[in-house]
């Protein structure tokens, strides 16, 4: 069995900026701030990770402790159901939906996701899209703040699904730190310039494949299928 393992904003959809307005909207309703989110990249980072480096930011990173996720997230989940709702500029990425789909009907394969989104806010990007009967597992930023410990629960997750036996395990990111952690959790990295980032920068952190998108879909196929276990 063959495990991979997608990222989701920029890699399959780009969600037309409804994660960050709904991340704003929680802020100013939480904490009162109106000017949250600016000059904070989201690229790759955990949703834990950017509310506190949001917080710390403003200097009331001590606001953000453990025991604050469980009434913070789904204040920002009940925004986020409605921004996505309305948000005109989201799609799902070229070639996206098509690989997917024939990956989930290739026996040797098991897909699932390796996202800083939270789970249930990847859940709902994933429905949105139409795709999230897809993804049966993964590893969330709400499993760790660090992306190669979600990573690594992603891994472990799919082995309890295959009863161990898994030949690969690929990552497929659009930025830098998919690429990173992807390689410390032990994946064959596959980096999409389908993001914010293009494909020269992308491949000066060296994945093992690099592609400009997900369409059309057969280079990356013949990359998963080809390599030895």
């Amino acid at each position: 069995m063959r495990v991979v393992l997608f990222d989701v904003d920029g890699t399959l959809i780009d969600n037309g900026g409804a994660g960050g307005r709904a991340l704003r909207r929680a802020l100013a309703d939480r904490y009162s701030l109106t000017d949250g989110t600016d000059k904070v990249r989201f690229d790759g980072k955990t949703d834990p990770q950017i509310v506190r480096e949001i917080l710390s930011r403003h200097g009331t990173e001590g606001l953000f402790s453990p025991d604050e996720m469980p009434s913070f997230f789904p204040l920002y989940l009940s925004f986020l159901r409605e921004e996505l709702s309305d948000s005109q500029g989201f799609r799902v990425l070229d070639g996206a939906g098509e690989l997917v789909s024939v990956l989930d009907r290739n026996q040797d394969f098991l897909v699932g996701l390796a996202t800083g989104n939270i789970q249930e806010g990847a859940q709902l990007k994933l429905d949105r899209a139409g795709l999230g009967s897809f993804f049966s597992f993964g590893g969330f930023g709400s499993d760790s703040e660090d992306r190669t410990e979600l990573t690594r629960t992603a891994i472990e997750r799919a082995h309890d699904l295959c009863d161990g036996e898994i030949e690969r395990v690929f990552v497929v990111g659009d930025t830098p730190r998919d690429i990173v952690h992807g390689k410390e959790a032990g994946a064959t990295t596959v980096a999409v310039a389908s993001g914010n980032y293009s494909l020269g920068t992308l491949e000066g952190y060296k994945p093992d494949c690099a592609v400009k998108s997900l369409d059309p879909i057969d280079p990356v196929v013949a990359f998963f299928t080809a390599l030895e276990g």
